[in-house]
């Protein structure tokens, strides 16, 4: 099986700073494995999330040294469009990541961007509010959810794509 994230010799070093802060990773992931990154803060776990969701190198600038491969794709030749198919992305603050002003908008706003069909968009909607728990908050403002509901309704915003990679910075 061939690994769906891939660090060869993999060192970066933002622009910013003096030193790098990943320094010569060698990593394989393979699709279905779940793994947690744990570290103190400054460690370099979330700038290994930020190269696999594209961030590094298309916004945050900086010194790349070998290889990242993202289910095959080498993250210096990719787009950060392009690896948004891949990798999807849930932060901590989940009241970071609402875009609708319900729930269901919130949910459907990724399908609305790829220009999904209507009733396919509110079949996706309802399945992943189905399964995790949401149907009865479709309607209601994010804003006014708790926490762990407001994290399910982030969550529910990113399967939706059924991308390979979930990717959780500090969940």
């Amino acid at each position: 099986m061939k690994p769906i994230i891939q660090f060869k010799n993999f060192s970066f070093k933002y622009d910013s700073q003096a030193d790098p802060t990943l320094k010569n990773i060698n990593l394989d992931i393979n699709k279905g494995e779940k793994i947690l990154l744990a570290g103190p803060s400054g460690s370099g776990k979330s700038t290994i999330g930020r190269c696999l969701n594209g961030l590094i190198p298309n916004v945050d600038h900086g010194d790349i040294q070998g290889t990242c491969l993202v289910d095959g794709k080498d993250i210096t030749q990719t787009s950060l469009f392009d690896l948004s198919f891949t990798t999807s992305t849930i932060l901590q603050d989940s009241d970071s990541q609402f875009i609708g002003m319900t729930v269901g908008e919130d949910i459907a706003f990724s399908l609305e961007n790829d220009c999904r069909d209507r009733a396919d968009m509110q079949k996706i909607v309802a399945k992943w509010a189905n399964e995790l728990g949401l149907t009865a908050l479709l309607k209601q403002s994010p804003q006014t959810l708790s926490g762990g509901q407001k994290q399910l309704v982030a969550l529910a915003g990113v399967l939706v794509d059924e991308s390979p990679i979930l990717l959780f910075d500090e969940p």
